[in-house]
């Protein structure tokens, strides 16, 4: 019986000349397993969106049947996520779909388990790798026990035991009697399907049966290429991997001995208020890395391997300068480049060719010189110039996305390249361009470290380190090279022998720690128990309301300074760090000082009113510094106040107290569910916006911007670039924000 029926469909995005979908007929059968393919840009997620309802048809139709649940799992792994705890994510589907307290705890715990997320529950979904939160987006899909389950590229970012985990939860989902429609770059996953559909410019070029699918050699071939040849490796006993000797040709002249990066004992944790792509942990619990040591050879392409949240990330992002050290060094024979995992939100110019010529622009290219810079790098990873140079980034694939930020580092021609998933979303002819484009680098001399999650990727490296997910004695035993650290110089400095050069941070990184704890202190809940903590979550509402509001209403400077005095008592009940809240304030200072100096400028004072000091048209009077401190004491309370009260309320706890103080109203026909989801959102969309920010700052950093400044004057100038494209991502995000509570059923 089918339950989806498309004739006709076609579907064109108003920037551009062709049509993404066109003249696309198709059904769906319930129960059918349906795997969708086809390469970067063909299509394959406009059709999803079209199918669930995200976007409307320029021509044609799509007639479902009534009351169809229909559960959508985005292809971005962040895009999907609407709380800032694990549990409130996964259980706001449920929740809107009305489902009692013992259901949504049930399916919340189901769902998690499923994808192997119990453990992270109570875990603030900004901890969570790449690959962590797409199992997340999964997780809060299946809560909601769809007729259709959607899923776009859902695999892209995990390793292969948790792809593993997911693939068997589809088979088992489909032997329930379910329908599936999968859209993936994977050979071996479209042969778990039933039926396979393919997808070209837009236009289905394929539909039948995997048997069928198997036999169609020119399909197969069309869409998949041939695949990687791995080389051949020996193990050896230290647990390392080595190239067999016929592939040591491979390997520049002069290369093959040295070491041009090192890591010499790293140890390194995130700090509970760091905000971290990888993970979050307690800075005084177990490091991440501890005394860790690696040499990564010059002249070779080394494989970075091991599950999501193992580190690998936070590996990269400390060679990258953007993540300060507890201890040890990186030495390095060059500035390391690194191409970020998360490319879908790390393009900040509006066009392709300026986003890929601000790094080169940065070094003091421009001209001729500049342009063919640009063009070598989008050839390299398989963009034509003439056809994406003057597209609009926000409106490519996820997979061009990707490709358009590798060309950004690819273009500054450094001596030592990182790259973070650089395949992640990619079609197989696409991976194999990358893959192929990362050994074209090896021969001409560059250093090449990568992450994969891909055997067939990391078999094409000279050399594969592998990081556990334990504590790193374990790590430090299979990837620590002894023969090549002492070999490159002393143990006590690398720099002595003109090698290597020790790398620091890079200069804005304090910009980058002040949008990680910003973002941090808007982030509702805390593990740490305290009085303020155990009340109700109606009580935390009134106690941060009569402080909140007291905080404002006072007209005096002693009754201020009582609000200021209540706050901090607030503070102590409620256990908050109040280091962190003091060194916010600090952040916040040359803020204050100028609405400070905006009363003294502009507030009138009485004719009576003492002057302390009148130079023209500036006259400083005792009402107006009385008004300038009064309005800094205002401000203080609210801040700490708020902080406190963020701090010491759970997601749901939010929610759950908003309705009980809305209750009456909801009685009268107020929508209070609206209401609270508004209040829920706020919670959620600030750390996104800092998120977004920091994502920004990273990759200008990277790229040559941005840099230290000091001074109020230097600190604004400094993120004017940061103006426009945050402004953009900001409505991005807001339409994407729209699109995740749609797909979890909120109305």
């Amino acid at each position: 019986m089918s339950i989806i029926d498309i004739q006709n469909l076609s579907f064109s995005y108003p920037d551009r000349k062709l049509d993404a979908v066109k003249d696309v007929s198709l059904s769906v059968d319930k129960g059918e397993y349906i795997a969708i393919l086809g390469t970067n840009g063909s299509g394959k997620s406009t059709l999803a969106r079209l199918i669930c309802g995200y976007l409307s048809p320029t021509s044609g139709s799509i007639v479902m049947e009534e009351n169809l649940r229909v559960g959508l799992v985005f292809q971005s792994p962040g895009d999907q996520i609407v709380a800032n705890i694990v549990e409130a994510d996964t259980s706001f589907g449920p929740r809107n779909l009305k489902c009692s307290k013992e259901e949504i705890k049930r399916r919340t715990i189901g769902s998690l388990e499923a994808v192997g997320l119990q453990k992270k529950i109570m875990d603030k979904t900004r901890s969570l790798s790449q690959g962590q939160k797409q199992k997340l987006g999964v997780a809060g899909i299946i809560a909601l026990h769809p007729d259709l389950l959607v899923l776009d590229e859902a695999t892209s970012m995990i390793d292969p035991e948790s792809r593993s985990q997911l693939l068997s939860l589809l088979d088992a989902w489909h032997g329930q009697g379910q329908t599936i429609l999968h859209i993936t770059h994977s050979l071996d996953e479209a042969h778990r399907a039933q039926r396979v559909v393919a997808m070209n410019e837009g236009q289905l070029i394929f539909d039948g049966s995997r048997e069928e699918f198997r036999a169609n050699n020119t399909i197969e071939g069309q869409l998949f290429g041939q695949p990687l040849s791995p080389r051949t490796f020996v193990a050896c006993p230290s647990k390392r991997w080595i190239p067999s000797e016929d592939f040591t040709n491979d390997i520049p002249a002069g290369f093959q001995n040295d070491a041009a990066l090192i890591f010499h004992n790293i140890t390194f944790s995130y700090g509970q208020d760091e905000f971290s792509a990888e993970v979050e942990r307690d800075a005084s619990g177990p490091f991440l890395f501890d005394n860790f040591s690696l040499a990564v050879e010059a002249g070779r392409l080394t494989a970075l391997m091991g599950p999501s949240g193992c580190g690998k990330s936070t590996l990269m992002e400390i060679a990258a300068g953007l993540l300060e050290k507890q201890n040890g060094a990186v030495y390095s024979n060059s500035r390391p480049l690194l191409a970020l995992q998360d490319s879908d939100h790390g393009l900040f110019e509006e066009f392709v060719a300026d986003d890929i010529a601000f790094g080169p622009r940065n070094q003091g290219i421009s001209g001729k010189n500049l342009v063919g810079k640009v063009q070598f790098a989008m050839e390299q990873v398989g963009l034509s110039f003439e056809k994406f140079g003057e597209r609009q980034t926000m409106s490519l694939s996820g997979g061009e996305k990707r490709k358009v930020s590798l060309a950004g580092i690819i273009a500054m021609e450094g001596q030592v390249l990182l790259f973070d998933e650089p395949t992640a979303g990619l079609d197989a002819k696409s991976r194999r361009m990358i893959m192929e484009m990362l050994l074209s680098l090896v021969k001409a001399g560059k250093t090449v470290l990568f992450t994969t999650h891909r055997e067939d990727e990391a078999l094409l490296a000279h050399r594969i380190v592998r990081l556990s997910p334990t504590v790193p004695v374990s790590i430090k035993e299979i990837v620590m090279d002894k023969e090549l650290l002492s070999k490159s110089a002393p143990q006590e400095s690398f720099e002595e022998i003109g090698m290597l050069h020790k790398q620091e941070t890079l200069g804005g990184v304090g910009l980058l720690k002040f949008l990680s704890n910003f973002g941090g202190s808007f982030s509702a809940g805390s593990k740490n128990p305290s009085f303020i903590q155990r009340l109700p979550a109606l009580a935390k509402y009134l106690v941060f309301f009569v402080l909140f509001i007291f905080s404002f209403v006072t007209l005096d400077l002693v009754p201020a300074a009582i609000g200021v005095a209540c706050t901090i008592v607030y503070a102590l009940l409620a256990r908050y760090p109040l280091k962190g809240g003091f060194l916010a304030i600090l952040k916040l200072l040359p803020w204050l000082l100028f609405f400070f100096l905006i009363q003294i400028f502009f507030l009138p004072s009485p004719a009576d009113d003492p002057v302390f000091l009148s130079f023209g048209i500036l006259v400083i009077t005792q009402s107006k510094v009385m008004a300038g401190v009064l309005l800094l004491l205002h401000l203080v309370a609210a801040f700490v106040s708020l902080s406190v009260f963020v701090y010491s309320i759970s997601e749901q706890e939010i929610l759950d107290g908003l309705e009980s103080l809305l209750y009456p109203l909801g009685k009268c026909g107020v929508p209070v569910r609206h209401v609270t989801l508004v209040a829920g959102i706020v919670f959620r969309f600030v750390p996104l916006l800092a998120q977004e920010a920091a994502l920004i700052v990273k990759i200008q950093l990277i790229r040559g911007g941005l840099g230290e400044a000091s001074g109020l004057i230097a600190r604004i100038r400094i993120l004017l670039p940061l103006l426009i494209p945050l402004t953009i991502r900001t409505l991005t995000q807001a339409s994407i924000l729209a699109d995740a509570l749609t797909s979890r059923y909120y109305s």
